[in-house]
């Protein structure tokens, strides 16, 4: 996706200053975006502005150019987009970074489908013998054979039946996970389960419901309690988490993303998963990370409503940071199982599936006095939410609870809404609700679901966002890595065209329009964690935070979007471009534009502009300095 881009040539000129230094140091100083397609995100159709200029980091103008040359006094870097076009940053509204997302990139992958990494492509494996041998063969690659080994991807729909017979005989004495590919469940050979010393009695008679001892098998709440108690050594690790983290900063990068959103942080430790995305954001000063709590820490720590409420509110004012915000009066609650597990809740029974089994992460009952609690504190509630079931349960919540405790604008927001029906979103409309989605199911798992699981009908009625769309009903995409790839394009590819992975387009009357699909990715998705204020369009006051792209997505096929390039972003006035980008013949090894001030960080891996740091840092603006600021 991001070779052979075509050149991208950023004319910048330092106007009223003789060289870089006198513009750091001057007291009025702005950025002029020009040249290109600049597309607002404002309103109801594709909005442009010939022009936008930032300063200290914000919007401080958009409309036409001439207006903008004639009305701002001050030194002045004109940025010539030389016809690539500028969005709002992309913004990914339900991502794991550090508690899923940088296990599976500092660990190995053996999946269905391919998955292409900053570092590496994992080709996609299919059937039970190729993986065992997959399995067998990174055991065999490891040099320390007693270092635990986690490998994320399996499923049985793609990998047939997993026993404890089957994993040890490929593991031998190396302590190894398998995280299935929805990483709601884990299996563990044998020596896993002795090297952290987990037997029978560790889980509670309701938990234990949710465990298959026999095959060291644990799901749902039974796989939160290992994964937060016994294996917390494992999933706590600092080193392997940071070395996940640098390839998501890589991975954000590549895909245009500038804000990211966790609901439910953190998944494991508090302090192991801080640590990590501090480090993570002040590196690469290039997105910011937002974050809601939610049951998964409360129900590991076992911690009463009213104290957990309390930490939430504290939680901004001890932890927040210029890249990591967290969102008070907001809440993360669970209904079904992983879709990628078949557990999800349905109202029909499951076709061609006797060992299918549907499940609550938290059952009806208590997550009803869960949802009330928190609708009557005045929360934002965003639920996990997959099978057409649990989305039955959580309307008839919500309907209860305006019954019995009115409240305007509540948006309550249903995340994934994996199998619904078009009454059920007529209902979501009148009640208020809100969505964010995950389209990349519908390309991921209607082709083997048809056949097993949801049978034909079903599957290609998964993820039927234009009931939503055409009811009014916000929408947002989101790839709640590594459910899907964080690649924005690409989800708002898939909700655009509904074509699956064996090439086929499922029931093409639920296509959403291009524009909605965009605004899946930039406004609505601000709007889904309630920053629609400061982030998602290009406006006045907003933050001066945008995405670059080599094509116009409203002016290609809806069937390209996926594969338009991303040149790079702009984060809050600071560009960073792609590896590749040149300026005529004036660039080093990496394609970095040398006439216009660009140096490669080799930690970044990104083009970047020294004064631009040097500006923010008040640091000089040498090359050795640029190349130690780097290296931090």
């Amino acid at each position: 996706m991001f070779n052979n881009l075509t050149v991208l040539t950023f004319v910048i000129m330092l106007i009223g200053c003789g060289n870089v230094e006198n513009a750091i140091s001057g007291t009025l100083e702005q950025t002029i975006y020009f040249g290109g397609d600049i597309i607002t995100m404002e309103g109801d159709k594709p909005t442009y502005v010939e022009a936008v200029i930032e300063r200290d980091g914000k919007i401080i103008y958009a409309g036409p150019k001439s207006s903008a040359v004639n009305n701002f006094a001050g030194k002045t870097i004109d940025v010539d987009l030389q016809g690539k076009t500028m969005m709002p940053g992309f913004i990914e509204p339900h991502a794991h970074p550090v508690s899923i997302g940088a296990f599976i990139l500092a660990n190995d992958i053996v999946a269905p489908h391919e998955w292409r990494m900053p570092h590496k492509t994992y080709p996609g494996v299919s059937g039970r013998k190729n993986y065992l041998k997959a399995i067998k063969a990174i055991i065999d690659s490891k040099k320390d054979q007693t270092e635990t080994v986690l490998i994320w991807g399996y499923h049985k729909s793609w990998h047939g039946q997993l026993t404890l017979k089957d994993l040890d005989k490929v593991t031998g004495e190396v302590p190894t996970i398998i995280w299935q590919r929805s990483t709601h469940e884990i299996y563990l050979n044998t020596a896993c389960v002795k090297k952290y010393g987990i037997k029978k009695g560790d889980l509670s008679a309701k938990d234990d419901n949710q465990a298959d001892w026999d095959n060291y098998h644990f799901w749902e709440r039974a796989y939160q309690m290992m994964k937060g108690t016994k294996l917390s050594p494992f999933f706590g690790d600092q080193e392997m988490l940071k070395l996940g983290m640098d390839r998501i900063s890589q991975l954000m990068l590549q895909n245009g993303i500038t804000a990211m959103c966790e609901p439910s942080f953190p998944n494991s430790t508090f302090e192991d998963e801080y640590a990590v995305l501090l480090d993570g954001t002040e590196k690469a000063r290039a997105y910011t990370i937002y974050l809601i709590a939610g049951f998964p820490e409360q129900f590991v720590k076992k911690i009463g409503n009213d104290a957990y409420a309390r930490h939430i509110a504290l939680l901004p004012k001890k932890y927040n940071t210029k890249y990591i915000k967290f969102l008070p009066n907001q809440y993360k609650t669970f209904g079904d199982g992983a879709i990628y597990s078949l557990a999800l809740q349905l109202r029909e029974p499951f076709y061609n599936c006797v060992n299918c089994k549907s499940e609550w992460i938290i059952p009806p009952e208590p997550a009803q006095r869960i949802f009330d609690y928190w609708w009557d504190k005045g929360y934002k509630i965003h639920i996990h939410i997959t099978g057409d079931l649990a989305f039955e349960k959580y309307l008839d919540f919500t309907e209860g609870a305006m019954k019995r405790n009115p409240r305007n604008n509540h948006r309550t927001t249903f995340h994934h809404v994996g199998l619904f029906d078009s009454a059920q979103a007529q209902r979501a409309a009148d009640l208020g609700v809100e969505i964010s989605a995950n389209p990349y199911y519908l390309w991921a798992l209607a082709d083997k679901y048809s056949k097993t699981g949801l049978g034909p009908e079903r599957a290609a009625n998964m993820v039927a966002l234009k009931e939503f769309t055409k009811r009014g009903v916000p929408v947002s995409l989101h790839s709640d890595f590594a459910m899907a790839p964080a690649e924005p394009l690409l989800l708002a590819w898939v909700a655009a065209n509904r074509i699956v992975a064996s090439g086929k387009v499922m029931n093409p009357d639920e296509k959403i329009s291009v524009y909605d699909a965009m605004k899946g990715i930039t406004i609505t998705a601000a709007h889904t964690f309630e920053m629609e204020d400061a982030i998602g369009s290009i406006k006045e006051g907003k933050e001066a935070t945008f995405t670059l792209l080599e094509q116009n997505p409203f002016k290609i096929a809806p069937e390209k979007l996926k594969d338009i390039p991303v040149v790079g972003i702009v984060y809050k006035g600071k560009m960073k471009l792609n590896k590749g980008k040149t300026l005529g013949d004036d660039h080093d090894d990496h394609g970095c534009i040398g006439s216009a001030g660009y140096s490669w960080c080799e930690k970044t891996q990104t083009c970047e502009r020294p004064w631009q740091l040097a500006k923010e840092n008040n640091f000089a603006n040498t090359p050795e300095v640029f190349n130690t600021f780097c290296s931090n």
